[in-house]
């Protein structure tokens, strides 16, 4: 009996990009000529108003012509009027140490403030939004959005204001969601051009936003690196599953020696 494996080909290219995948997602949101599209999105999430001459995005590798995946940034780096610095990541795949990751990146921005010339009273609050477009970073809570910051365990109250994280999972925002972050997520998690035109049927910006995801959309050099950055992706996770298989049949062979499983997975260097 034979298998079929299914080949993943441009022509297995949906209509309009996932805005989910980075290089669509920073232009779309982290274009200078966006800014009223982050500024809405990122009112949405912090729930306080946003303008667009309140943002100055930092680091911004996003030229159209100059869209190059061995920079490997994968985040958005801003600083908002306040002085408050957001960092803004989209993460779709394996979610292995993303907390740990996510902290260094708050915490890196916040040192980075040092190596300017600052003293501690000085320092700007860093804030992180995490969107997960697969699986779950948290599977000890169902929201769909979360905030974190430094609060004593006991009474709850606030050590200081210079770490924030919010996180975004798609996966459980409930289809009957209402409101405006719950649009953006809609918009942001959609597969096909109905549900971008129903989760942007409410906000005039959202409906920009998938106007310019459907210029993205027509370009066939977006289209083409959309393609190999998804390819590359599902090759990365088939080697990844390759290598755990393998390596969870070595330690079986251990086991079969006489080793105990904590002992066997010591022996090969595995967690």
């Amino acid at each position: 009996m034979s298998t079929e494996v299914k080949t993943y080909r441009q022509d297995d290219l949906p209509e309009i990009l996932s805005p989910t995948v980075d290089i669509i997602f920073k232009i779309v949101f982290g274009d200078e000529r966006n800014k009223d599209i982050l500024a809405n999105f990122l009112s949405a999430v912090l729930e306080f108003e946003i303008t667009p001459s309140d943002i100055t995005i930092l680091d911004p590798h996003l030229a159209r012509d100059n869209i190059d995946d061995k920079l490997g940034i994968l985040d958005l780096k801003l600083r908002l009027g306040s002085g408050k610095y957001v960092n803004v990541e989209m993460q779709v795949g394996k979610l292995k140490d993303i907390h740990k990751r996510v902290e260094y990146y708050i915490s890196n921005m916040l040192v980075r403030q040092l190596g300017e010339g600052n003293k501690f009273q000085n320092l700007l609050p860093v804030v992180g939004v995490v969107i997960i477009a697969e699986g779950t970073m948290l599977p000890e809570t169902e929201r769909f959005h979360c905030e974190f910051g430094m609060l004593e365990k006991t009474e709850h109250f606030e050590l200081h204001d210079l770490k924030t994280i919010h996180t975004l999972e798609l996966p459980k925002l409930p289809e009957d969601a209402d409101g405006k972050l719950e649009d953006w997520l809609k918009f942001i998690k959609a597969k096909k051009k109905e549900e971008y035109m129903v989760a942007a049927q409410n906000n005039d910006t959202i409906k920009r936003a998938l106007e310019v995801l459907e210029e993205v959309s027509a370009d066939q050099k977006l289209r083409d690196q959309y393609f190999y950055r998804n390819l590359a992706r599902m090759d990365e996770e088939a080697r990844l599953d390759y290598a755990r298989v393998e390596g969870m049949a070595k330690v079986f062979a251990l086991i079969e020696q006489g080793l105990t499983p904590e002992e066997a997975k010591k022996k090969l260097g595995l967690k």
